[in-house]
């Protein structure tokens, strides 16, 4: 791929970006784009920005973010796409603070920003008098290779900033294009904030190897998917666990799914078996719109009772691991039994294991050229050598090269008594009892046992409580570590509630501490 040419490569495609504007479909066709792409970029330009210039853009999803983002790439400008993490913080002091020159906002979205601060305009309404604040270009430490800064909620708590490389942009994407075959018969669903540089990079994708995209908000996933009918969907493990949990409920199951687990063992060919599991669970079929082919799951592990459950119902869900650091890395594609594993790097990719099990990626480039906002001491622990990054995770392979994750470095519960925890590890086997949708260890201070935080499924009832707690005794009967303390979460786990991430993973910081006094 080549950032370069993507905006020129525009009016040659044939596939089309699809919002939803007042329930119904819009579709904006790339040719379409070019031409607003170039109106924007004409824009900046009689505002003064300039290439290595920093821009500052905060907006939900729409089109006019990626009309804007397209017009700053070509612009050869470096974007600074703020998270929700700064929501009600915008204002001249944080401006300044990143060396903006151009502050874009969607409609009402002016913050700590007044009137007759010209170097804020709107990116979906006329503006007037806008100019740049007088910044030099690739100032400070910025590179001709920068293409953006990109802000990532650490797995520990805080928020990093990362410095998105041009050129690791363009090595690590095709991998993933090529792993999951992408072409122009895809429909590519994305829903999580522009702000996250996955996004973006997977509109970049569908560009350049021509295929459509839809691009709505979180909250409009459901109606997207029934309405738009996409192929492929990248969704954190939440979704699909959450799904899970809906249709293994206490009488959920229909005839047609008790019919399917009878006929379960029964050496069907994959295309009838797909055809019945079609009619089986059809509701499931029909919340992901009828044309599925494929379901991508990241962030975090996924259940095995989630995978089973969506194997069950011929739906392909795959999964890939990789980090903002390095890119994506590895993938196990749909209906493979390694079950727990993240899959085998993808091509270009070579993973090897410090002495205590931490994993280190070797690529020619990386997504991250270097932080710009971490602990100090974070850049040289994380890009440990040329072509060498310090992923924090634990991991090991299979005798077939398969990759599993064990836990994060940083996580690792220690006990008075000197014996390790992965968490990761104890929640995977936790979240196989169908009754619990997600589960979180944590250990309170000064404690032998752990206390662990159970979201329960749509059954609530005494009976699902015993089973729940019965299978949390049976998943830690024979380790060296009990769990003293099983407590119900008030509520499923948001970022609404601060129980979860801007990119949708667990906040372990404010899960243990809102239920370590409770």
């Amino acid at each position: 791929m080549r950032l370069d040419q993507l905006v020129p490569s525009l009016p040659t495609r044939k596939g089309a970006i699809i919002t939803l504007f007042q329930g119904k479909p819009v579709r904006h066709p790339y040719a379409a784009l070019a031409e607003d792409v170039a109106r924007a970029r004409a824009l900046l330009v009689r505002w003064n920005v300039k290439a290595g210039m920093r821009v500052g853009i905060f907006a939900p999803n729409s089109y006019a973010y990626i009309v804007y983002d397209l017009a700053l790439v070509d612009l050869k400008a470096i974007s600074v796409p703020f998270t929700d993490d700064f929501a009600g913080m915008l204002n001249r002091e944080l401006v300044d603070q990143y060396d903006i020159s151009l502050m874009l906002l969607a409609k009402g979205v002016r913050h700590g920003f007044g009137e007759d601060e010209n170097f804020v305009a709107l990116i979906d309404a006329e503006n007037e008098n806008v100019s740049a604040l007088p910044r030099a270009p690739f100032s400070g430490s910025d590179d001709p290779d920068d293409l953006c800064l990109a802000f990532s909620s650490g797995s520990a708590g805080g928020l990093k900033g990362l410095v998105i490389s041009r050129k690791g942009a363009e090595l690590t994407l095709p991998p993933v294009a090529e792993s999951i075959n992408l072409g122009h018969q895809d429909r590519l669903l994305l829903f999580l904030p522009m702000s996250n540089f996955q996004q973006r990079n997977m509109y970049y994708a569908a560009i350049w190897y021509d295929f459509d995209i839809i691009v709505t908000e979180y909250t409009q996933l459901y109606p997207a998917m029934k309405l738009l009918q996409p192929t492929v969907l990248i969704a954190p493990p939440i979704l699909y666990q959450l799904l899970h949990t809906r249709f293994s409920a206490p009488g959920s199951k229909n005839w047609r799914q008790v019919l399917a687990g009878a006929l379960a063992s029964l050496p069907l060919g994959r295309v009838l078996r797909r055809k019945f599991a079609q009619f089986a669970y059809k509701e499931i079929h029909a919340i992901f719109g009828g044309k599925m082919r494929l379901l991508i799951s990241g962030m975090a592990p996924l259940s095995r009772g989630t995978i089973q459950f969506f194997e069950r119902a011929q739906l392909p869900l795959c999964e890939s691991y990789g980090l903002a650091e390095a890119g994506s890395l590895t993938y196990r594609p749909a209906f493979s039994r390694k079950y727990g594993s993240v899959g085998k790097p993808l091509a270009g990719v070579r993973i090897s294991f410090e002495a205590d099990g931490e994993i280190i990626v070797h690529r020619e480039r990386f997504l991250t050229r270097r932080y710009f906002q971490c602990a100090p001491g974070e850049n040289e622990s994380t890009f440990i050598a040329a072509g060498q990054v310090a992923t924090g995770d634990i991991g090991r392979f299979d005798s077939d090269g398969y990759l599993y994750l064990l836990g994060r470095k940083k996580e690792l519960i220690v006990t008075p008594g000197g014996y390790k925890v992965h968490p990761e590890m104890v929640e995977g086997e936790l979240n196989a009892c169908e009754d619990i949708v997600q589960s979180v260890v944590f250990q309170k201070p000064g404690l032998a046992h752990l206390t662990c935080v159970v979201v329960p499924g749509q059954d609530r009832s005494d009976d699902a409580v015993r089973r729940i707690r019965r299978h949390v005794e049976g998943a830690m009967a024979g380790k060296k570590i009990r769990i003293g303390e099983v407590k119900l979460a008030e509520e499923p786990f948001s970022k609404e509630n601060g129980m979860l991430r801007p990119n949708l993973k667990l906040n372990r910081k404010n899960i243990a501490a809102k239920y370590a006094a409770a």
